[in-house]
């Protein structure tokens, strides 16, 4: 076409690297449009809680902190490290889900939060600031389809692929580790990026397994940038599992390793669309207050060339939350609700799936998250299952990437109404 003329070269190698009709929103819209096709359809396709009549998930308290917001505090700018109260506000709602022996560890080796426009935000801008093009960043072959559009395609870091699951559905760091050993050999800078609960597998680490992590990052001898993905974090439904960031424990480590926390309100307080994430830097020595300010200072700099301000009225509304004792109980107790319908559902959905066999679906061990995740026993493609199952009327996303051996299907039960789940694994196990 004429206008290929005018186009860089990202432009003109856009539609090879990055497939909007394929991904978690296309399978959305077929959803959808199959959905107005056929009465009783299921949609499992995104990664949003509902409740039991299809309406999300919100919570009360902040939907009414909206309605109280003045046009200035819904629509001024906000400043690109976020307002300063808020910052000091989300640290210290982040610091009380960690382990209170972890609390000041994790205050004193962090930086201040920096605002960002989402997760997907916060992850492009930690990149830009930490990686050049080229360098190794660990990526589990288990992972969300934007880790390759942020990192590998538009940043053009060198993806080393670990396997996350064994071939039984169950976490194992034994290949990350041997991987992260081999890469210390190999490359002169590594990255590793860890998303817990993980999207799309619904895994979260025992604390034995953390310990393995934990002893293989305290003997690096080289520069390495831990990128934790922690936008389910806290989501977590069994015992002996982290129920909460990774943060904590890897910060102060090795004073090689520096950990940076991507997470928002997203999921942490159900505003999806309001697109509020952050990004907390750690670090494996004790920084300088000097060190710190600087890394703000770089991170706004590079939101300032990028994706520019966040959204305030979020902000407003979520510091007036913190900053009153009766707003912030009951919020805790919305958030506890939300906690507990997703709970009953996985708890549903992990049942039904173990008591079930299937000729060609293997479920993998999940345990927190938003999702169930199922292996592909056969040679099908998970893409192939996706559309048969769609037109038998339940919504998923397949998870396919020929170059690791992905090939899995993800089920968001937490769009899902209770008494669907039955429905919903019935035509799981009997759709080939």
């Amino acid at each position: 076409m004429i206008l290929r003329n005018y186009l860089s070269n990202k432009g003109q190698n856009i539609d090879e690297t990055i497939d909007l009709s394929a991904g978690t929103l296309a399978w959305n819209l077929r959803a959808k449009k199959r959905s107005r096709e056929l009465e009783g359809f299921i949609d499992a396709t995104i990664g949003s809680g509902c409740d039991n009549e299809g309406s999300l998930l919100t919570m009360p308290t902040l939907v009414e902190e909206f309605n109280n917001l003045s046009g200035n505090q819904l629509f001024r700018y906000s400043h690109l490290r976020g307002m300063s109260d808020f910052v000091h506000a989300w640290k210290k709602d982040t610091m009380k889900s960690f382990p209170n022996h972890l609390v000041e560890k994790a205050d004193q080796y962090s930086t201040l939060p920096i605002t960002s426009i989402g997760i997907t935000g916060g992850l492009s801008i930690t990149g830009e600031a930490f990686f050049n093009p080229g360098e190794a960043l660990l990526v589990p072959n288990s992972r969300w389809g934007n880790v390759d559009n942020v990192f590998l395609k538009n940043q053009q870091l060198r993806g080393i692929n670990y396997n996350l699951l064994d071939e039984n559905g169950y976490l194992n760091f034994n290949d990350l580790s041997a991987q992260i050993k081999r890469a210390s050999i190999e490359e002169k800078k590594l990255g590793i990026y860890l998303n817990f609960p993980n999207n799309p597998s619904g895994i979260s680490p025992s604390f034995e397994q953390l310990e393995i992590l934990k002893e293989t990052l305290s003997g690096l001898k080289k520069p390495a940038i831990i990128i934790l993905d922690d936008a389910y974090e806290g989501f977590v439904y069994e015992e002996n599992v982290v129920d909460h960031s990774l943060f904590p424990h890897l910060v102060g480590l090795n004073e090689n390793v520096i950990v940076a926390k991507i997470d928002g309100a997203s999921k942490r307080y159900c505003a999806y669309g309001a697109r509020l994430g952050l990004v907390t830097v750690g670090f494996g020595f004790e920084a300088e207050d000097k060190e710190k300010f600087q890394v703000r200072e770089l991170l706004a700099k590079i939101a300032r060339s990028t994706t520019s301000s966040p959204p305030r009225g979020i902000q407003e509304a979520l510091l007036h939350i913190f900053t009153n004792e009766k707003k912030n109980e009951q919020i805790e107790k919305e958030k506890k609700h939300v906690f507990e319908v997703l709970k009953n559902r996985y708890l549903l959905i992990k049942k039904l799936s173990e008591e079930e066999e299937s000729k060609i679906l293997l479920p993998a061990k999940f345990n927190s998250g938003f999702f169930s995740y199922y292996l592909i026993k056969t040679h099908q493609s998970a893409v192939e299952i996706g559309s048969k199952l769609l037109e038998r009327g339940l919504g998923i996303v397949p998870f396919v990437n020929n170059e690791n051996g992905l090939n899995g299907i993800r089920v968001a039960y937490c769009s899902i109404a209770d008494e669907d789940i039955p429905k919903a694994i019935d035509i799981l196990y009997s759709t080939y």
